[in-house]
């Protein structure tokens, strides 16, 4: 929670004041694919991307009227360090008692390995989206040759955003309703 939410919430604290002066801005939340579903056994992370989603989100909202945009990315698997860095617990004889379960991280791990890209294709998505006019940048990219359901969570996550900004009678004091709020890259 401290490095994928509290520290975008430091940051975005930090330079909000000046986009404010300035009336522009891009805050860029770099979320994840399990900010959108869960993985057995990485509970915490997918909390803290869903966490980060929900931010951005809400940002989004709140700070166009500002000219500040809140956008989010949402990459799959790629080949980084976070593979190497996956710990087993010390309780070995709690970890037996989880039984099939207890196999799901090294069986995730092998699985997401299988479907990584290469990270320069995050890195040049990032480029594609700092490059593209203010007030025409989706809320959400997603960024990985497979979606494994996050296109269409997204998909209706913008419906039921939608329907429950107008039930609340702020649509249209949002940039929600005002042009595309999903797509993959």
């Amino acid at each position: 929670m401290d490095t994928n939410f509290l520290g975008p919430v430091r940051v975005n604290r930090a330079v909000l004041p000046h986009m404010r002066r300035q009336r522009s801005g891009l805050l860029m939340h770099i979320s994840s694919g399990a900010g959108r579903v869960v993985l057995p056994s990485a509970g915490f992370y997918c909390a803290s991307k869903f966490a980060l989603e929900a931010l951005a989100e809400s940002y989004s909202y709140e700070l166009a009227a500002q000219g500040i945009e809140s956008v989010i990315v949402e990459p799959g698997a790629y080949e980084t360090a976070v593979f190497g860095n996956s710990v087993t617990a010390a309780d070995v004889a709690r970890t037996n008692t989880y039984g099939a379960a207890k196999e799901f991280p090294a069986k995730l791990n092998a699985a997401l390995l299988s479907t990584v890209g290469n990270a320069q294709e995050v890195a040049d998505a990032v480029l594609r989206i700092v490059e593209t006019p203010a007030g025409e940048k989706l809320l959400r990219y997603r960024i990985s040759a497979a979606s494994f359901g996050v296109d269409e969570i997204n998909a209706l996550s913008r419906q039921v955003q939608a329907s429950l900004l107008e039930a609340f009678g702020i649509a249209a004091d949002t940039k929600f309703l005002k042009g595309k709020a999903v797509g993959s890259v």
